[in-house]
């Protein structure tokens, strides 16, 4: 004889239960509701992680063209000056 383990019989139940309670209305829009938000909770998180990784990018490429993003702001500075005094 198979044992019954306690994960199928709360699958089962928590079905039953999510299936007959599809005919109230509450439960509908408790559905309809979690649905909701749970999308936008994710949609929240990935806007998050994109914007952090965007951010850890952005620091290496900084590290990774060192002297030469300098050397563009001392240039173009340069070019500011010459250009304010003519």
């Amino acid at each position: 004889m198979r044992n019954v383990k306690a994960i199928d019989c709360a699958c089962g139940l928590s079905g039953v239960i999510v299936g007959l309670g599809l005919y109230s209305y509450y439960v509908r829009e408790l559905l309809a509701s979690l649905l909701l938000f749970s999308s936008i909770f994710i949609l929240f998180g990935l806007v998050v992680l994109a914007g952090f990784l965007l951010w850890c990018v952005s620091k290496q490429v900084a590290l990774w063209t060192g002297p030469a993003s300098r050397n563009a702001i001392i240039f173009s500075r340069r070019v500011i000056a010459a250009y304010s005094k003519s």
